[in-house]
């Protein structure tokens, strides 16, 4: 399957969108005035006032993916200090290991916003807990010594649906599970009218397998069978078995690497002769043998997508000597952008946020051209029309269709 088309990811706003970006009023905002203004005070403006300007990163750090998040957002701020830093500070990195969990997520949050030096964030990495601690940023849950307290984000791999509802102040590097299972499932309903589906069931695997199974529908496919699954699962022979009894032929796995390579391997030792596709989360299978030649992916990363995707994947090589993957790639998009937003409209909250909101619209600064594609976002703080892939693993590597080379 070499000639799969590269999709442009279409707007897909969530059925309940957030409130208009317009500039905050009444009797919140002014409290959120009164307290930012006690704090601009005390701390010179939150741009740190010791000469450095404070941008966090938050993420499951000790993890793989954690690990190339870091490594593509230090690459980031190091580019930025050799080119001058911000409005001539040093750019630092304040890193928060959440470690995939919601509760510590809401708990670095709260650190953060009431820490006056730090800007912005890059971060969190998972769908969960950004929307479990997007809230907190937007200024939305604040009471007692947060009441008022708001701080940008920009997201890097949390691409559940439901992260379109978190605010005016949480921006996200990767486009949608809404608009990229339109993709995926362009490409599946080219493979075979029927695609069953299995999916984890958390925030990530329920947005994108929601997404995935209607998109199908909509385009005249049918859905035999869609069921969840624990990350811990170990067995999953009965799934595969009753699919093999039922003629299923493609399979889409909503969920991350290790699960679907689990999945993948029990096939074949049940004799089901079927092909697997899945999101950004089966990337990591391209490094694991050629048990998963053949296996479909979705990217939000590849290093020959751009001109600008191969410069960063030539510095990272240099800087590290590994190839990126997409976490590495969002990270460090979402280290610059805030760079340039700090640059251009000063090193404050307020002045990121404002950039961001306006960014590739009318009036606002152009879309920022990184390593993942284009950025401009829209209403929700999702990228607007980003360029989404599907590849194909072969031979250690994910192939892109040569329409896209």
């Amino acid at each position: 399957m070499r000639n799969l088309a590269t999709f442009s990811a279409p707007d897909m706003p969530p059925s309940t969108p957030r409130s208009p970006r317009s500039p905050a009023s009444g009797p919140r905002a002014r409290l959120a005035h009164a307290a930012l203004l006690a704090l601009g005070l005390s701390a010179c403006g939150r741009g740190g006032g010791g000469g450095e300007v404070s941008f966090a990163l938050a993420g499951p750090l000790k993890e793989e993916y954690g690990v190339s998040t870091q490594r593509g957002a230090e690459l980031a701020a190091r580019e930025v200090n050799e080119a001058g830093g911000v409005r001539g500070r040093k750019l630092k990195l304040v890193l928060k290991d959440d470690g995939a969990d919601k509760e510590r997520a809401i708990t670095i949050a709260a650190e953060l916003l009431k820490d006056p030096s730090v800007v912005a964030v890059a971060g969190p990495v998972n769908s969960g807990t950004t929307i479990a601690a997007g809230p907190l940023y937007n200024g939305d849950l604040g009471t007692g010594d947060l009441e008022g307290l708001r701080l940008p984000i920009v997201a890097t791999t949390a691409t559940s649906p439901e992260v379109s509802r978190q605010g005016d102040w949480v921006f996200r590097v990767a486009s949608s599970d809404s608009a990229n299972a339109v993709a995926l499932a362009a490409v599946a309903r080219g493979m075979s009218p029927a695609v069953a589906i299995l999916y984890s069931n958390d925030d990530y695997g329920r947005g994108l397998a929601g997404a995935f199974g209607e998109a199908v529908r909509k385009g005249g496919g049918t859905v035999p069978e869609s069921d969840p699954y624990l990350d811990t699962t170990q067995d999953f022979t009965p799934y595969l078995r009753r699919m093999r009894q039922r003629g299923v032929r493609l399979v889409f796995v909503a969920g991350l690497d290790a699960a679907a390579g689990r999945i993948i391997t029990q096939a074949r030792t049940v004799g089901m002769d079927a092909r697997f596709i899945g999101g950004d989360g089966l990337e990591p299978l391209k490094g694991r043998g050629s048990a998963f030649d053949g296996t479909l992916v979705g990217l939000l990363f590849h290093r020959d997508a751009s001109d600008a995707s191969r410069a960063f994947a030539q510095r990272y090589r240099a800087a590290y000597r590994a190839e990126p993957d997409p976490f590495a790639a969002a990270a460090y998009d979402a280290v610059k952008l805030l760079a340039a937003a700090a640059e251009a409209n000063g090193p404050t909250r307020e002045g990121v946020q404002r950039y961001l909101h306006h960014l590739g619209q009318e009036g606002g600064a152009p879309a920022f051209v990184g390593a993942t594609g284009e950025i401009r976002f829209d209403q929700n703080g999702d990228p607007s029309n980003k360029a989404f892939a599907v590849g194909t693993i072969q031979n250690g590597t994910i192939q892109l269709p040569r329409t896209n080379r």
